[in-house]
């Protein structure tokens, strides 16, 4: 339940809010879209939120790619495209 929240977190609020921030920081788009600069406070807060959020994704990225890695990469992408994940039992269990 948590990871679906994560996700839908991700798509839904951060994405959406580091592309609206990416956009106020543009002074092209200010004729476009005026309200932008309103909605965030300014280019300088915009900015702020922008290198948050995208830090905060970079961030979600890593920790997924080091999750692959220490579970098994190979099990992994293997499971990915057959949908076959294996399960070897350790021996010192009977």
């Amino acid at each position: 339940m948590l990871q679906k929240l994560a996700y839908l977190a991700l798509i839904f609020l951060a994405v959406p809010c580091m592309v609206l921030a990416g956009m106020t920081l543009s002074p092209g788009l200010d004729a476009a879209f005026p309200w932008l600069l309103d909605l965030f406070g300014g280019r300088q807060t915009a900015r702020t939120i922008h290198f948050i959020v995208a830090t905060l994704l970079v961030l979600f990225v890593v920790v997924h790619v080091a999750m692959v890695l220490v579970s098994g990469a190979a099990n992994n992408l293997r499971s990915m495209i057959t949908g076959r994940y294996a399960i070897v039992p350790r021996e010192d269990e009977p």
